[in-house]
């Protein structure tokens, strides 16, 4: 089974053109982290414990209000991904 490109669709619209030169170019921008910003991987193994475990020490962290969630743009591998980072309050 072959598997195709889809043929690139004409776009005589500016506005169209300059979408896809955004998208093809991967708009997103990499944030730096705070280093008072954690994931829960880095969480689980300073601790010596699993992230799923974790986790759920810091959802009770988050809804006693110890604790904050923020979402940052970091760059894993080749890509620019959102990742969900922790920090005490």
């Amino acid at each position: 089974m072959s598997h195709k490109k889809s043929a690139k669709i004409a776009t005589p619209d500016p506005e169209l053109e300059r979408w896809c030169a955004v998208l093809s170019a991967g708009s997103a921008v990499a944030e730096i982290v705070p280093p008072v910003w954690f994931t829960i991987q880095q969480l689980a193994r300073a601790r010596g414990r699993s992230d799923c475990s974790t986790s759920i020490v810091i959802k009770q962290l988050i809804e006693s209000g110890r604790a904050e969630r923020k979402v940052f743009t970091v760059k894993l591998a080749q890509h620019t991904r959102p990742v969900a980072h922790y920090r005490l309050k």
